[in-house]
């Protein structure tokens, strides 16, 4: 059994992570002897939980790396161990690195040409014209967007990234021959087929889980130079990656948001801890030392109608709507607080704009700018 089988072997058996298999390689000295130890060895020796301990002596039995190949190569995934010349380099930093990874796709290039983009699986509008926005400037200026492929913002980030002829990183929580979420097919394969590839730690036909998560994030940032947190909650896994991302010596962006919107909780607290207050792509260019953005642009949270192109012949009242509208959602009763208008005229006046393309309706009585 050959080194790069041993590991392929250590990487097909759930619950081996990074963790256990560096414990393993560091008590026995090689991966050979690795292969060749005994369960209690592994448990009492090298410190490795004894469930998991038992589950790699299990797998060892029947394990064949011929036929594991003929699972998943045939796909177009290839396995990329520590021992490879492909591996990235920036993940060898970590505490606890994949002991191999599971590529569908071309490695893009990463650490100081990578950026990390997450946020909140259910984002406002404003969320996700923001990242829309911040990626499709960034992508086509050299950085590689890398995300977690969840719904919500990681999908906004890697579209974005796809959209603006640039590369992503896919970094899955699930097997690559069990993508999850299913409806990111089509998007998968659109990275794949040249714009950068998907990258996962897990057995190919391991299922999505909630405990894969908090591990998938230490490589978004261990593949990234810096983290860009669009939008979370109080909760937010995306806080999390910016946690790892700190404790990895990677820089924290965010987006500020609306201090009612409890989507912006969790970047406001991460601003208020020192994360980079971001308004536009320059903010984030400055620090990859690369292309600027042609012009500055007006900062994303403080851009008005006033400052905008508008369709020509917009009443007063319109154009007030448009001002207190921004770049935020706005509910129907702030709208109406704001602009001082009577209930008629408001809901006349956006209706107008609708049709003129100007402003989008929200479910819950809800409006944004287009």
């Amino acid at each position: 059994m050959g080194d790069q089988d041993v590991i392929l072997w250590l990487c097909s058996t759930q619950g081996a992570g990074g963790v256990s298999v560096r414990a393993l390689h560091d008590y026995f000295g090689s991966w050979q002897a690795v292969w060749a130890g005994d369960w209690e060895e592994m448990w009492r020796g090298a410190g490795v939980r004894k469930n998991i301990a038992r589950a790699l002596a299990k797998s060892r039995e029947t394990f064949d790396p011929v036929a594991f190949r003929k699972l998943y190569e045939p796909q177009g995934i290839r396995f990329v161990s520590v021992l490879d010349g492909e591996y990235p380099e920036v993940l060898h930093q970590l505490y606890d690195p994949p002991a191999g990874v599971f590529i569908w796709g071309e490695i893009p290039p990463t650490g100081d040409t990578a950026l990390g983009v997450v946020g909140s699986r259910n984002p406002t509008e404003y969320g996700r014209q923001v990242a829309r926005k911040l990626v499709g400037e960034l992508a086509p200026r050299g950085l590689t967007i890398v995300s977690g492929f969840a719904r919500g913002i990681d999908t906004v980030a890697h579209q974005a990234a796809v959209r603006a002829g640039g590369n992503t990183i896919a970094v899955l929580g699930s097997g690559l021959l069990k993508l999850y979420p299913r409806e990111n097919r089509g998007l998968a394969q659109a990275i794949a087929n040249g714009q950068g590839c998907l990258l996962s730690e897990h057995h190919p036909l391991m299922d999505a889980r909630p405990g894969n998560f908090p591990a998938r994030n230490r490589i978004i940032s261990g593949l990234s130079q810096g983290v860009l947190v669009v939008e979370a909650g109080e909760r937010s896994g995306s806080l999390i990656t910016a946690d790892q991302a700190l404790e990895q010596g990677r820089d924290v962006y965010a987006i500020p948001g609306l201090i009612t919107s409890a989507q912006s909780v969790g970047t406001h607290r991460l601003i208020q801890q020192g994360a980079k207050l971001v308004q536009t792509a320059q903010d984030i260019l400055e620090d990859f030392h690369l292309l600027s953005v042609s012009s500055r642009e007006t900062p994303l949270s403080v851009r008005s109608a006033r400052h905008s192109h508008l369709p020509p012949n917009l009443s007063p009242e319109a154009v007030r709507i448009l001002e207190i509208l921004g770049p935020f959602e706005r509910h129907v009763d702030d709208l109406l607080l704001g602009t001082g208008l009577p209930a008629g005229v408001l809901h006349t006046q956006l209706l107008q704009l609708q049709f003129l393309g100007v402003v989008n309706a929200l479910p819950g009585a809800r409006y944004i700018r287009s």
